[in-house]
Formats: C-alpha cells, structure tokens, sequence
C-alpha cells in the first residue's frame, strides 16, 4: 500500500536526495574530459531518465536553492552547445534543434523568468511604493515585421560623376554582369 498524497516523509526525492543527484550531473557537465554535450546524455549515463528532470522542476519549483541549480546545470549545457556550435564542433543545426526543443530557445530572445524568481521579484515590488506613470503624449507604433532595408548603393552628390557612371554602364553592361558573360553559369 502506498502513502497517502501529499506524506512528504514517504517520498523517494527528497531534498537531501536530490541534491546528491545534481551534484552528480553538475559533476559531470563540468568534466572537461566527459564526452557529454547534453543533459540527457548525463542523465542516462547516471542511469537516470529525462522525465526525472522535469519532476525535480515540478517538484521543488518553489524552493529557490534546488531550482538554482537546475537552471546553472541547464546554463551549462546550453553552454556546451552554443560553443560546439560556434567552433563547429557539432551541426549548428542540430544544436539549434536541441536548444529550441528541450530548452525553449527562441531567436527572439525573450526570457521568461523562473517561479521562484518571479515571486521574489513580485514580494519585492509589493515592498516598494508604486511609481506613477506618467502618460504618454505621442501614440506609440506598432513594430514592423521587417526591418528597414538598407541602401548600399553609392550616392553620388556631384551630378557630373553620376551621369558619367550611367554611361558607363549602359555601355559596358557586361562587366558589371555576374559571371556569364565570360563563359561562367551558375
């Protein structure tokens, strides 16, 4: 017969518990010499599985010191496939795939803080007085999907030069071509 819900003195995990599993794959993600580029690599050669690392999270999500943790070993990993990817070590594309899928990485690099922190964060806000905002007197756009494109193309201020630049590619339009008129195809 299992212990009632919520008996935290039957629980498998505990603090003390968990703590040694961190230390293990903090451990091991801080070997120079492991061959272990990500979290769950480590997980499964400590005979772990990756289900256990979303449980710690669920877990122990308010208590600050373990989710401190968690977040630097995930920091480490993220680390180890940023780099490998920058040097070339491992397929950028595969480290992206990684990084989008287990980590949430996004290229807009928005960062959503953990519970933990948020809740430090709203305690300290309720501390402090409100500051009033002051409205604003101009509408504010809304962003565009696209930046604005640039213009790399020389402009001239002397009308003369200008002039005489058209001439000369209307005609020798061949060398401004890309390629093909010396025998080149794509």
């Amino acid at each position: 017969m299992s212990a009632p819900t919520g008996n935290t003195n039957a629980s498998q995990w505990t603090r003390e518990k968990t703590h040694h599993v961190l230390d293990q794959i903090e451990a091991m993600a801080l070997d120079e010499f492991s061959i272990c580029h990500t979290l769950t690599q480590a997980l499964l050669k400590l005979k772990y599985y990756k289900q256990l690392w979303s449980y710690f999270k669920k877990k122990w999500e308010n208590d600050g010191d373990i989710m401190d943790r968690v977040y630097y070993i995930e920091q480490i990993f993220i680390h180890k496939l940023e780099e490998g990817a920058l040097f070339r070590r491992m397929h950028p594309a595969a480290c992206y795939f990684i990084l989008r899928n287990n980590y949430g990485y996004n290229t807009k690099g928005e960062n959503e803080l953990p519970s933990h922190l948020m809740a430090d964060l709203e305690a300290h806000q309720s501390d402090t007085e409100p500051v009033a905002v002051q409205p604003q007197t101009q509408p504010v756009s809304k962003p565009t999907k696209e930046a604005p494109r640039k213009n790399f193309i020389p402009q001239y201020t002397d009308p003369q030069l200008s002039d005489r630049f058209d001439i000369d590619v209307r005609r020798n339009p061949q060398i401004y071509d890309t390629g093909r008129s010396i025998g080149l195809q794509r």
